[in-house]
């Protein structure tokens, strides 16, 4: 296996292609390629240059790491480099596999942003005293020498609430809602973009739209910086974009809406010449604002973009005038629509994710947001609008004021989300399984936006930290969330005070300090961005505020048990609630939620104390979360019904899963649950935490047949009885309601399912003990009534994929294992030793129906008996 060829590709920077504006140290990536079947790195060679003239030279003098041993490709840490502001480096990486010494890869590169708040020249600006609530358009002009040729032109914009960029006229970036949200007070993202090719000879323009969005009010800081070939370099700042106006977006609210007047579109507002005087009935001059008080830092995840367009479909016409169509399916984003009308005509659109008996759109559970866009017409003829600073979440939409009756083809439904990759796939012989995954995915898709959001349409869409310690798993199986996770790690670190408390949302605008005890979300974002992508930086930059909260966590113990609790495992069905008013459980004690999420805590810090090199720390967290184990039984189980608590799923799930029962506990304890759910007919009567937990144990416990029962369970409650009230995402409750209240019908808590069918029906899983997919194990279980499986994970070594089907007796399984790692094969076996790999028998180890056997990257058919 020694004589093949290596090479590496896919060359990224801090999980980019050749990025602009980083103002840290980025980590660098890429994957292999080579022949087929067994490539694997066991060395790396990393140069970095100053120039490409120099990288072509394969010479690093930025940094050349050296032949150095390693298995990794992803997450290789730059941070002993001393990096410029502005400065682009060049890079390129060759790797071995043993004595195979593999060529130069391609080269790649990235630049720097400012990576020093002393290098922004100029202050923030805004403007107070008229134009209250409106969007506010900032003007800066320019003027490029005729003969010049400009080498390099870069944007630096922190427009807060949301911002757009335009030179010219003309939209600089596909990017909306920016910049990504934040704790104000503590850090605000700039965006860079890129000039070289947008500032033409003569006059031009920028113009810069600035929306209350979630800070509340438009405040703008900018900085232009322009570098001529002949070394001339241009400096604009703030000072010089003062002239200020409004224009068109009348009001802007990310709740309420959008409300725009054709009317009041100026050409004068994107013309490149100066306004008259200081102040004018049509331009004012911005004042310098007390300064927002967080740093500036460089935009941390992918952007929001419009990442789908859709074709609604015209469903009722309930009364005159009104028009409601369908997009289909519930969804995040917003309308762009087509009208002919008289000047003066006002449209307006409501989004709704239920209609009322009548054929109207139902917006009682979206509380106090209005989800109401408008648009008053020009009447120059055929007009076209979408809004720019707001977002709904919607299946249906509302048309009024349209003068005659509109066709489909007048509107287009624009879905938005952060543009993070697709990563995972999954289908499967049993349509309502796929139906949920389906159902899964759309939900998890409707609610990033910079932040995994709770739900993206009542007046809330808040980063809520209690669903996310399940919910995560469905992003990290379906999307590339190498930068999300991080960024959103350091946004609950934002939260944090003197005293180790985070809070339950995340930027702080909602729920409580100190946050709920199960926000263990905190910890596992950064170990799962360690676990997928390898990267050690997460944990590093986050490890003294997620050791701050567990340490919080054990001073609010009573003898080794934690003292408080908010959600616990928060909605389980109706009848299992504490208070139909609330999503509080009856029967699972939110004290011994807390006291789990505790112990669970401080095993996270024991493991990532170790990644970090931290070895008494590790041993220190260990015995503590031995302390908590042994108070937690004490406290919670009952050997008379050898069970947890109440002896319901969610308490003996729960304890089963975190480890917290020992073997002969958690056998009574599987007993107990699995006796249960068949006794309910295979109904669950778990919450938004523990659903994740009780499917997991069932499978790994030998119970998948019962798990699939309840997976694909049809009436209530189950997915099967939300898709069968036409669900296309997963509700915040087991209940259809619709009424002024916890109603949302786009809520990811309780779709943690999808994660089930990845890591248990097609086996995929990551392993903390080797990051970065440098090694994984494929774990697929087998219900009797399902017939085949099929699904993938990319991954940063490439594309896992495992299908299986039944043929007979027999189990037909296809794996694909991508260049650079290893899988442990865990494959049913009826006697556990006969074994087809590539059609010929292989030597295996065996036991409890199950064959092992480790297999290096390619393409591999094995057949067993089951």
């Amino acid at each position: 296996m020694h004589g093949h060829t290596i090479k590496a590709i896919d060359l990224k920077s801090e999980y980019q292609a050749n990025p602009i504006g980083i103002d840290y140290a980025p980590q660098l990536s890429w994957r292999l390629t080579g022949s087929e079947y067994g490539i694997l790195q066991t060395h790396y060679r990393v140069l970095v240059a100053s120039s490409e003239e120099i990288l072509s030279q394969d010479k690093g003098d930025i940094w050349d790491s050296g032949k150095v041993s390693s298995k990794e490709s992803s997450s290789i840490s730059t941070s002993h480099l001393t990096l410029e502001s502005r400065q682009r480096y060049f890079w390129k990486v060759k790797v071995w596999q043993y004595e195979n010494e593999s060529e130069w890869s391609d080269s790649s590169w990235w630049e720097m942003g400012l990576t020093r708040q002393t290098d922004w020249q100029g202050g923030w600006i805004g403007y107070a005293p008229g134009m209250s609530g409106r969007v506010l358009y900032f003007k800066g002009l320019y003027w490029s020498e005729t003969g010049k040729t400009i080498a390099r032109a870069r944007a630096y914009v922190a427009g807060i609430g949301f911002h757009a960029f335009y030179v010219n006229g003309e939209k600089v970036s596909d990017a909306v809602l920016a910049p990504a949200q934040s704790t104000y007070s503590k850090r605000i993202y700039y965006e860079t973009y890129d000039l070289d090719k947008l500032i033409r000879p003569g006059a031009n323009s920028f113009v810069i739209p600035v929306a209350p969005g979630w800070f509340g009010a438009q405040r703008l800081r900018i900085q232009v910086e322009i570098t001529y070939t002949d070394g001339t370099f241009i400096l604009l700042n703030t000072d010089n974009f003062r002239h200020v106006t409004t224009g068109p977006i009348v009001q802007a609210s990310v709740f309420d809406g959008e409300t725009y007047d054709a009317r009041e579109a100026r050409e004068s507002i994107w013309r490149p010449d100066t306004p008259v005087g200081l102040i004018d009935k049509e331009w004012a001059w911005a004042h310098n604002t007390d300064d927002p008080t967080g740093e500036l830092h460089s935009e941390r995840v992918e952007p929001i973009r419009v990442v789908e367009t859709v074709k609604p479909a015209m469903v009722a016409r309930p009364l005159d005038g009104i028009y409601v169509f369908d997009a289909g399916r519930n969804l995040a984003g917003w309308v762009s629509l087509r009208v002919n009308c008289e000047r003066g005509v006002t449209i307006r659109l409501f989004f709704s994710e239920t209609l009322r008996e009548d054929g109207t759109v139902n917006q009682d559970n979206l509380r106090n947001a209005k989800a109401c866009d408008s648009y008053t017409c020009s009447g120059s003829g055929e007009e076209r609008w979408e809004p720019s600073f707001t977002y709904h979440g919607f299946r249906y939409f509302q048309v009024e004021g349209l003068p005659y009756e509109p066709s489909a083809e007048d509107f287009e439904v624009k879905v938005i989300r952060t543009d993070v990759h697709t990563t995972g796939g999954f289908s499967c012989s049993d349509e309502l399984a796929n139906s949920i995954h389906m159902m899964a995915v759309n939900t998890e898709a409707s609610n990033l936006h910079s932040v995994p959001t709770d739900c993206p349409q009542r007046d809330e869409r808040m980063g809520w930290l209690n669903d996310l310690t399940v919910s995560h798993e469905i992003a990290m199986f379906n999307f590339d969330m190498a930068r999300f996770f991080p960024k959103f790690a350091q946004d609950i670190t934002d939260t944090q005070d003197d005293k180790g408390r985070i809070t339950c949302v995340a930027p702080f605008r909602f729920g409580m300090r100190p946050a709920d005890p199960v926000c263990a979300s905190y910890l596992l974002l950064p170990a799962m961005a360690y676990v997928l992508y390898g990267n050690r930086q997460a944990i590093e930059d986050q490890f003294e505020g997620m050791k701050a909260w567990t340490d919080y966590l054990r001073s609010r113990t009573v003898d080794g048990l934690v003292d408080y609790s908010y959600y616990g495992d928060w909605c389980p069905p109706w009848e299992f609630l504490a208070n139909p008013g609330t999503g509080v459980s009856r029967d699972t004690p939110g004290l011994m939620i807390s006291t789990g999420y505790l112990y669970y805590c401080e095993k996270l810090i024991a493991d990532m104390a170790n990644v970090l090199g931290r070895t008494e720390m590790a041993e220190e967290y260990r015995e503590y979360a031995s302390q908590t184990r042994l108070a937690f039984n004490r406290a919670y189980w009952n050997e008379e019904k050898g069970g947890y608590a109440s002896n319901n799923q969610a308490s003996n799930a729960f304890a089963v899963y975190l480890g917290l029962a020992d073997d002969r506990q958690a056998a009574l304890a599987m007993e107990n649950i699995v006796t249960d759910i068949r006794k309910r007919g295979w109904h669950l009567t778990t919450g938004n935490l523990c659903t994740k937990y009780l499917l997991d144990v069932l499978a790994d416990g030998g119970y998948v047949d019962d798990a699939w029962e309840l997976v694909t369970q049809t009436t209530y409650p189950s997915w099967g009885y939300m898709l069968s009230k036409g669900a296309t995402t997963v509700w915040e409750r087991w209940e259809y309601l619709t009424g002024d209240a916890m109603n949302s019908h786009n809520h990811p808590m309780l779709a943690t399912v999808d994660a089930w069918f990845y890591r248990h029906i097609l086996g995929i899983n990551p392993s903390f003990d080797n990051p970065g997919f440098c090694r994984f194990s494929l774990k697929p279980c087998i219900p009797k009534s399902l017939e085949w499986a099929d699904g993938s994970l990319d991954t940063v070594k490439g594309t896992i994929r495992s299908s299986w089907k039944k043929k007979g007796h027999n189990l037909i399984w296809s794996v694909d294992i991508p260049a650079g790692t290893i899988a442990d094969l865990s494959i049913p076996s009826a006697n556990g030793r006969f074994v087809l790999c590539n059609g010929k028998r292989v030597k295996t180890a065996g036991s409890n129906g199950r064959a092992f056997l480790s297999l290096e990257s390619g393409h591999y058919e094995i057949k067993s008996r089951i």
